[in-house]
């Protein structure tokens, strides 16, 4: 093996320990909502128990699940797009049992864009008053705005 593919292996491996930056970016459930704890409030919890389901950020194929028990963790999953966060799927812990069985937690906010206006906060530079104002939707059917006051901390 030559030096620069030993010297991947071994960046690659120090990444996958747990609670180094990069695992608690993919794998840490409250892992950005901790980094902006002081302004959000905590998301909400949504628990699944029964027969195996499928949204995005689990595997399609089984073959990719342990046989008999399998756990996964799951942060925030989002990508950045035209120069601002997009959202794409709730961070999670599953444990699944013979690849038939599952229990879900899901941390969720409701409206989605509580996550971007998270995300703009610490990646983006935007203050959190710029981030609060950016990620104000309004619904074209009824022109009401879709605040994402009720997720945020006036201390």
């Amino acid at each position: 093996m030559n030096l620069k593919r030993i010297k991947y292996k071994i960046k690659y491996f120090i990444s996958t320990l747990p609670f180094t930056k990069l695992w608690n970016e993919y794998h840490n459930p409250i892992y950005y909502w901790w980094k902006a704890r002081k302004y959000f409030k905590f998301p909400s919890i949504r628990f699944y128990k029964g027969k195996k389901i499928w949204f995005f950020g689990l595997p399609i194929r089984n073959d990719y699940y342990n046989r008999f028990i399998d756990i996964r963790l799951s942060g925030l999953g989002w990508k950045d797009k035209y120069d601002s966060p997009r959202f794409e799927w709730h961070p999670y812990i599953m444990i699944m049992f013979f690849r038939k069985w599952q229990i879900i937690w899901t941390f969720y906010y409701k409206p989605d864009h509580t996550w971007e206006a998270i995300l703009d906060y610490l990646y983006y530079g935007k203050s959190i008053e710029e981030a609060i104002r950016d990620n104000t939707w309004v619904n074209m059917n009824t022109g009401k705005e879709i605040s994402i006051n009720k997720y945020i901390k006036y201390d």
